[in-house]
Order: C-alpha cells, then sequence, then structure tokens
C-alpha cells in the first residue's frame, strides 16, 4: 500500500511540475518584445518601419525599407513618420494643421479618410472553439430603419428549421419559406459554416455568408420577414475553408473566403459577387493571425505566426501588390535557457483555441544533458539496499529530468 502511495504521488507531482515550474519560468522573465510598426504610406511608396523600444515607451527607431528588398533605407524622426503617414496619424497632422490637402490628386478629408478606412482582425481563437450550431436571423430591411435583436433562429444540420426564440416553437411558415428558397439554389445540408455579424451597432446588414457540405458558397439574408439568397459562383479550383463577413463603411464587400490552399479572396459588393484573388497573400486561419488596414490608397495586411510577421501592401482599387516586407524575431535567450532546463511542459490553453484540457509539447532534447546529471545525482542520494528501485528512480529522472527529480529528492528525505 505505501509503494502504491508513493507511485501515485510521485506521478502527480510530475504532472503538477510539468505545468507550474515553466509556468513560473516564463511569468519571471521579459516577454518576447511587440511587433514593429509598418505601414505603406502613398508617399514615398516604401514601408515605414517603427521598431518598438526595449522599455516600450515609444519607437527605438524608424526608417523606410524597399518595398520588395526590404532593405534598409533613410531613418526619421517621429513628425516625419506622422506626415508621411497621414491617413493613420490623421489627429494629430489636424491638430497641428499639417494635414495636407491633396495626395496623388485625390483631396483629403477627415471624411474621405473616415469614408474609405477600416480595420480587419482574424485570430484563429475565433475558429477553433465549440459553437452551437443555431444562427440569429436578423431583419435586414427593419421598418423603423434601426435594427433590432433577432427573433428568430435558424438550424442547418439535417434540413432548414427557423425557431421562435421567445417561445422556442418552429415557425412553420417562414421554415417553409426558407426552405423553398434553401431547395431551389440547390444547398446541400448539413451547413459546414455559417457567418454573420449579429449585432445592432452597425450602419447594414449583409446577412450570412454559408458554405454547404458541398463546398458551395451562399449568400443569404432575411428581407421584410423573406428570404434573400443567392448561390455565389467560385472558380473551379476554389474550395472555401473559411468565410468572413464584412459590413465596412465603404461597402467594397461581402467578405473575404480563405481556400484549403492558404489563398485569399475578396466578396466584391455587386450583383455579380465577383471574386478577385489578393496575390501575395497564403493564409491558414486555423494557425496564423491576420489584421487589414485598408486605407484610401492601400490595403496594408499583417500576418502573424510564431515569430515570423510578414506585411502585404496591395493596391485598393485592383489589388495589385505594392511590396511585402518580413520580419523574424529572434529568440530571446530566456527561451534558449528553457530548452535546457525542461524536457517538455504541460499546458492548457494556447493562443490558437479556446479549450482548456493538458496538452504536452515543447520538447526538447536539449534538456536531457541536465537530466542525466539529475539522474546521476538521484542514483547516489536514493541509493539504498534495493537496487532495482534505485535504477527505476534514475530512469525516471533520465526521462522527466527536473519534474521528476524534485519529488525524489523530497520523497526521499521524507521517507
Amino acid at each position: 500500500m505505501k509503494k502504491i502511495y508513493y507511485l501515485v504521488l510521485t506521478v502527480l507531482s510530475i504532472a503538477v511540475l510539468s505545468w507550474v515550474l515553466p509556468w513560473l519560468y516564463n511569468l519571471c522573465l521579459p516577454v518576447r518584445q511587440p511587433d514593429p510598426f509598418v505601414s505603406y504610406p502613398p508617399v514615398n511608396d516604401k514601408f515605414i518601419v517603427s521598431m518598438p523600444s526595449d522599455d516600450r515607451k515609444g519607437e527605438r527607431e524608424i526608417f523606410e525599407a524597399d518595398p520588395f528588398t526590404g532593405e534598409k533605407g533613410s531613418t526619421y524622426t517621429w513628425e516625419e513618420r506622422d506626415s508621411l503617414l497621414p491617413e493613420v496619424f490623421i489627429g494629430q497632422l489636424s491638430a497641428k494643421g499639417q494635414m495636407p490637402d491633396s495626395i496623388k490628386g485625390v483631396e483629403i478629408t477627415m471624411q474621405v479618410i473616415r469614408r474609405n478606412s477600416w480595420v480587419f482582425s482574424s485570430n484563429p481563437r475565433d475558429l477553433n472553439r465549440s459553437v452551437p450550431t443555431v444562427y440569429p436571423l436578423m431583419e435586414s430591411l427593419p421598418v423603423r430603419f434601426k435594427f433590432e435583436d433577432p427573433e428568430v433562429v435558424m438550424t442547418l444540420d439535417d434540413g432548414l428549421k427557423i425557431i421562435n426564440i421567445e417561445s422556442n416553437d418552429i415557425d412553420e411558415t417562414k421554415t417553409k419559406r426558407f426552405a423553398k428558397m434553401f431547395d431551389e439554389k440547390g444547398f446541400t445540408f448539413p451547413a459546414k459554416e455559417a457567418i454573420a455579424n449579429i449585432t445592432t451597432r452597425k450602419g447594414y446588414d449583409n446577412g450570412y455568408l454559408i458554405i454547404d457540405w458541398a463546398d458551395n458558397l451562399y449568400h443569404l439574408k432575411m428581407q421584410a420577414n423573406r428570404p434573400s439568397m443567392a448561390k455565389i459562383e467560385l472558380p473551379d479550383s476554389v474550395i472555401p475553408q473559411h468565410v468572413f463577413i464584412m459590413e465596412n463603411v465603404d461597402r467594397m464587400l461581402y467578405g473575404l473566403i480563405s481556400d484549403k490552399k492558404n489563398n485569399l479572396y475578396a466578396i466584391a459588393h455587386d450583383d455579380d459577387y465577383t471574386i478577385s484573388k489578393l496575390p501575395g497573400i497564403k493564409f491558414d486561419p486555423e494557425t496564423e493571425k491576420m489584421a487589414i488596414v485598408k486605407g484610401l490608397f492601400s490595403w496594408n495586411v499583417k500576418l502573424s505566426k510564431d515569430d515570423d510577421v510578414k506585411w502585404v501592401a496591395l493596391n485598393s482599387d485592383d489589388y495589385s501588390v505594392l511590396g511585402v516586407y518580413d520580419f523574424h524575431h529572434d529568440t530571446p535567450v530566456s527561451r534558449i535557457i528553457e530548452g535546457w532546463i525542461f524536457p517538455f511542459t504541460t499546458y492548457f490553453t494556447t493562443n490558437n483555441d479556446l479549450h482548456v484540457y493538458p496538452r504536452v509539447g515543447n520538447f526538447s532534447w536539449n534538456a536531457f544533458l541536465l537530466n542525466f546529471v539529475l539522474a546521476v545525482l538521484v542514483f547516489f542520494v536514493a541509493k539504498g539496499k534495493n537496487i532495482k528501485c534505485t535504477i527505476g528512480k534514475s530512469v525516471v529522472t533520465l526521462i522527466f529530468g527536473i519534474f521528476a527529480f524534485i519529488p525524489l529528492i523530497i520523497l526521499k528525505r521524507a521517507h
């Protein structure tokens, strides 16, 4: 009985320490520096890179970079940087009376910039999560021109059902209307993904973008309590993986599509749902972060994964590539040392999803040097009459390293 107790306590200690020790280590040491601020100005057609300072109180260095080679060019002061990026720093320039009247022949005012600017972001945590397959339906043409909270939801599993939220009863009339429309458009159940922006705080409603079981893409809205549905014709080579609905102030797009080849496409807000491939971009939304800052003249697309960050500047009119800038974070010394101390780590959450469960990762062969030293110490400290038991403890320490060394030494002394 005592041996079983000793074994269970050792196993539990290893499991807990493999989580707590790396967590404490990273908590006590400084984290990685933030990404630099990179933007593509319409003034000089070169990237402006603002490197963060070590104390995070401003920028350490501001310089221009060649849009294709990334070669470093002239350096700038904060004031010079602001004047090169009037769309970004419009507040500062306006307050100082330094806002240009026009850029490239286009009149520049606060209203023009606001009408042609928006920000979009995608995070793997938003996709890698469990969500109910019940989809609220907003009225896209409200009687009083003010959006109200949805009164019905739809299900897209084995078939379509419209359910009243208040009574939880099936709305037979709407169900028949919508089911007929889905059947006429050739929708294949169940839906793989249905994305909408359910909020009353917006200027207009674009409804849902839906991927059916046959990888067809549909656009659905409820207008005057009746369905409005269109099948979006995709290029033959495009198999949609994820869709992103957009309701930006410029009303240029219905949304974005990422396909199974990690290409990204824009869906134009026109009657034909024109599909345009965004060149120079490879994006896996399940593992990478993406942020798009759209301006009057260009899109600044930022792609982030682990220590690698990439910016792609696209022309706002035809989506042609204006430039690419790559940045790689140097591996912190603390992370290198961590790999020599811990053979692996246990963790419960990641930046890529919202699930909480024990996971084992960050395996490092470098830590086996320390494991060997600790295993030798355990052999001599725990040496007793039972040589097999002593060898067993050493082998466990060789495998689990410091996570096993601590409880074996403590339990030995307690024993």
